[in-house]
C-alpha cells in the first residue's frame, strides 16, 4: 500500500468579491443589476437546452429562508426525479420547545430568479408527519412500487434505554421515506430501524445510481476517547437494512464521503487504522491501542453483493501531518474527485487539499494544496463536480472576524481556474451545501446567524453556466465587506 424567516421571500442582493474577475462592491456598480446567465440558469433561448458551463455566474438576487424564533441549520439538497423535477432544500428547524424537526422547501431555481417555492412557508406541512431526531442526512429515493417518496432520511434520536454513567449516551438510528409534493397525509409506510449506538455524528449517506439502495456512514464514540466509522446498507427494495461494519477507528472524530460508479461506490476514509482490511488485523479493538488521529486517508471501492453486506478494497492511501476535519468525494467520468480540509495544529493553520482517484481507486493526481484568501474554517468544506472539474466551497474568516464564502474551481491538473466569494450578513453556522445539474448550474445554501437576529437563517444561491471569460482568479483581500 503506498503512502503519499421563511417569513417572506426576500429579493437582498447577491454579495460578490475576492473573485475570479475583478468583482466590485456593489456600491460601486452604479446600483446595475445583473440577471442570471441567459436569463434564467439553464434555458437556452428561453428553452431548457444544455448549455456550456465553462464558468459560473452567479444569479441576483439570492434567497432568504428564515422562520421567527427558530434555528434552521443543515441545508441538505435533493434533486428530485424527472427532468423537470424539483429540488428540495432540506433542513434540522431547532426550537426551545421541539428540538430539532427535518422540514423541507420546495423550489423551482432554474425557471426564475429568485427561485420559486413550491410550500408559501417552511412550516412542516401539519397533514404528514414530522420527523423527529438530533441529526439528519437526506437523499434521493426511487421506489418503483410507490411514486409518492423522493427523498430518503437517516436520521437518529435519544434511546430510551439507560445506560451507565462512564459509557457513552445510545441512539436510535432510523430510516424512513420523506414526503414529496402531493404525498398522501399520512406517516411513510415503512420504516428501516438500523439499531442502537453510542453514536453522535451520521457523517454520510450517497445513493446509487438508481436510489434504491444507499451507503449509510455514522461514527460511533467508545471510551478512550475512540471514534469508529461504521457502515450500513439502506434499501428501500426489501425494507431493511444490511448488518452494521465497522470500517476503522481514529482517536479524532473521523471523515469519510463516497461517490458511486458503475456499480460500486468509490470512497475515501480518514482514518487512525482501518477495520479487517487486511487478514487477521483487528486495531480497533480496545486491546490493541496502537490507533492514532484521524490523519491517513484511505482510498477504495464498497462493492454492493447479493446478501447486501458488501466487499471492500483499499490499496491505497494519502498521510497527513495533521487530522483531516472534513472529506468530500464528487464523482468525474473516469473516477472520482476527493476534497479534504485540515484541522489546524500547534502553529499551523488549516488547510484545504484535493486529489483524484481512478475507477481502481488508485491516485491520478497526487494532493494538491489550495490556496486561501483568509483563514479557512474546516468543517465547513463542501464539493460538486461540473463538467469534470472540481467547485468547493468553504468558509474563510477574515482579519476582522467577518466570514467569507468563497468558491473555487479547479482543472483536472489541480489549477484553480475560477474564484467567487459571497458575503453571508452574519457567521456561517455548520457546514455548506451544494448541488450541481449539468447545463444549468450550481447551487450553494449555508445557515448564518446575524447578531441581529433571534434565530439562524438559510440562505442560497444560485451559480449559472455561462462562457468561459478567461480571467485569472485572484485574491481581493482589500475590496471591502458590502453591507
Amino acid at each position: 500500500m503506498r503512502s503519499w424567516t421563511w417569513l417572506s421571500l426576500l429579493a437582498v442582493p447577491a454579495l460578490t468579491a475576492c473573485a475570479a474577475v475583478a468583482d466590485a462592491p456593489p456600491s460601486a456598480r452604479g446600483g446595475e443589476e445583473t440577471s442570471g446567465a441567459g436569463g434564467g440558469g439553464g434555458r437556452v433561448g428561453g428553452s431548457d437546452l444544455p448549455r456550456s458551463c465553462g464558468t459560473l455566474e452567479l444569479a441576483e438576487p439570492s434567497l432568504r429562508l428564515a422562520e421567527r424564533d427558530t434555528d434552521l441549520l443543515d441545508p441538505q439538497w435533493v434533486i428530485g426525479a424527472g427532468a423537470d423535477a424539483p429540488l428540495y432544500l432540506y433542513a434540522a428547524a431547532t426550537t426551545p420547545s421541539s428540538g430539532r424537526v427535518l422540514q423541507r422547501a420546495t423550489l423551482d431555481p432554474w425557471s426564475e430568479q429568485p427561485a420559486t417555492f413550491s410550500e408559501p412557508t417552511l412550516v412542516l406541512d401539519s397533514r404528514r408527519a414530522p420527523v423527529h431526531g438530533n441529526a439528519f442526512a437526506v437523499a434521493p429515493l426511487r421506489p418503483s412500487y410507490d411514486s409518492n417518496y423522493e427523498s430518503i432520511v437517516f436520521y437518529r434520536e435519544h434511546s430510551k434505554q439507560q445506560q451507565v454513567d462512564y459509557l457513552p449516551p445510545v441512539f436510535q438510528f432510523r430510516a424512513t421515506p420523506a414526503w414529496s409534493h402531493g404525498g398522501p397525509p399520512a406517516a411513510p409506510a415503512w420504516e428501516q430501524d438500523i439499531g442502537e449506538y453510542p453514536g453522535d455524528r451520521i457523517v454520510t449517506l450517497r445513493p446509487n445510481d438508481s436510489g434504491t439502495a444507499h451507503l449509510a456512514i455514522l461514527e460511533l464514540e467508545e471510551p478512550g476517547p475512540r471514534y469508529s466509522l461504521m457502515r450500513t446498507l439502506l434499501t428501500n427494495t426489501v425494507h431493511h437494512s444490511s448488518t452494521i461494519f465497522t470500517l476503522g477507528c481514529a482517536t479524532t472524530p473521523i471523515a469519510f464521503d463516497a461517490a458511486w460508479d458503475q456499480g460500486s461506490w468509490l470512497f475515501g476514509a480518514a482514518l487512525g487504522a482501518p477495520t479487517a482490511w487486511e487478514s487477521g488485523w483487528q486495531p480497533c479493538d480496545v486491546r490493541y491501542p496502537g490507533v492514532g488521529p484521524a490523519k491517513t486517508i484511505y482510498l477504495g471501492r464498497h462493492f454492493r453483493d447479493e446478501s447486501g453486506s458488501g466487499t471492500i478494497t483499499s490499496n491505497e492511501a494519502i498521510s497527513e501531518a495533521a487530522p483531516v476535519a472534513r472529506l468530500r468525494v464528487a464523482p468525474r467520468p473516469d473516477g472520482a474527485w476527493l476534497a479534504w480540509s485540515l484541522a489546524p495544529v500547534e502553529d499551523a493553520p488549516g488547510a484545504l487539499r484535493v486529489a483524484r482517484m481512478t475507477r481502481s481507486a488508485s491516485a491520478a493526481l497526487p494532493p494538491v494544496t489550495v490556496p486561501s484568501c483568509f483563514s479557512l474554517v474546516p468543517g465547513s468544506l463542501a464539493a460538486e463536480q461540473v463538467e469534470g472539474d472540481l467547485v468547493v466551497a468553504v468558509v474563510e474568516t477574515s482579519t476582522d472576524g467577518s466570514d467569507r464564502i468563497v468558491l473555487r474551481r479547479l482543472n483536472a491538473g489541480g489549477e484553480v481556474t475560477w474564484m467567487k466569494t459571497v458575503y453571508p450578513t452574519g457567521k456561517v453556522e455548520g457546514s455548506l451545501a451544494m448541488v450541481a445539474q449539468g447545463g444549468r448550474g450550481l447551487l450553494l445554501a449555508w445557515a448564518e446567524r446575524s447578531s441581529s437576529a433571534s434565530a439562524a437563517q438559510l440562505r442560497a444561491a444560485r451559480f449559472d453556466c455561462a462562457e468561459e471569460s478567461g480571467a485569472i482568479p485572484a485574491c481581493d483581500v482589500e475590496a471591502p465587506i458590502p453591507r
